[in-house]
């Protein structure tokens, strides 16, 4: 099923989705690390980061919200997926927008705030598999027509170059 948001028949979702991971998560990483070593540099980064992660998550959720209502067919297990991976996704953003608010006067994020970005990171990294379900399993934002043939027919391509 071709995704609804694309570009010359590329999703754009999957494009965006890195950013936020890669920058909330390293926020988390860095407020962990301010913890350890007292450094409220190491928490000064992380609260950017973490503001630049949200930011390129509501980027990234146009049109994964598009796709969401124009590709993926109701009452079917890759809706129940894209529901669960929706969620996730927005429960993840839930934890880091209130952990930022967990911050104490030295820039550090006190015990609750550090668990929900933990709690945030593990979230974003299921909402990350449910999303490779979606594609690998479901195949949703997949434009099978448009496929190499090496790709979607690779055991008959195999067995027909062995001669079998």
């Amino acid at each position: 099923m071709r995704s609804t948001a694309h570009i010359d028949g590329h999703p754009i979702h999957p494009m965006l989705i890195p950013y936020p991971f890669a920058l909330l998560s390293t926020a988390a990483a860095f407020d962990v690390a301010a913890s350890l070593r007292s450094d409220g540099s190491w928490s000064h980064t992380a609260r950017h980061m973490t503001l630049a992660g949200l930011a390129t998550a509501l980027v990234a959720a146009v049109p994964g919200i598009l796709d969401y209502f124009g590709t993926v067919p109701p009452r079917t297990a890759a809706h129940r997926s894209a529901t669960q991976h929706a969620l996730c996704n927005l429960s993840a953003l839930a934890c880091f927008a209130i952990g930022e608010s967990r911050r104490r006067g030295d820039g550090r994020l006190d015990a609750t705030g550090l668990a929900l970005r933990v709690a945030g990171t593990g979230l974003l990294s299921l909402a990350g598999w449910l999303g490779g379900q979606l594609v690998y399993h479901e195949r949703i934002g997949v434009d099978d027509e448009n496929e190499p043939r090496a790709l979607v027919g690779s055991r008959e391509l195999l067995l027909e170059s062995r001669g079998l």
